[in-house]
């Protein structure tokens, strides 16, 4: 069986934990993934990540990241 993947046009955004460490969060622009609806995904940072690295790492995703592809795994694969 072929499993078809889900898509959706998505950006990058920076955000803070509760402790203020900066870290990324996905925001998709569409409620077209199934599997992301109960989810939120961000992407942790190294420490010592400065606001500007963070900043600069953000625009630089969404120059190039156009969106998310989500394909559920075959049954019995790890």
């Amino acid at each position: 069986m072929t499993l078809r993947p889900d898509r959706s046009g998505s950006r990058f955004i920076v955000a803070q934990n509760d402790d203020g460490k900066p870290f990324i969060q996905l925001e998709l622009f569409h409620d077209t993934v199934p599997g992301l609806r109960a989810l939120s995904v961000g992407l942790e940072l190294l420490s010592g990540t400065t606001p500007e690295q963070v900043k600069i790492l953000v625009d630089a995703m969404n120059e190039r990241i156009v969106g998310v592809v989500v394909t559920p795994r075959e049954s019995g694969l790890k």
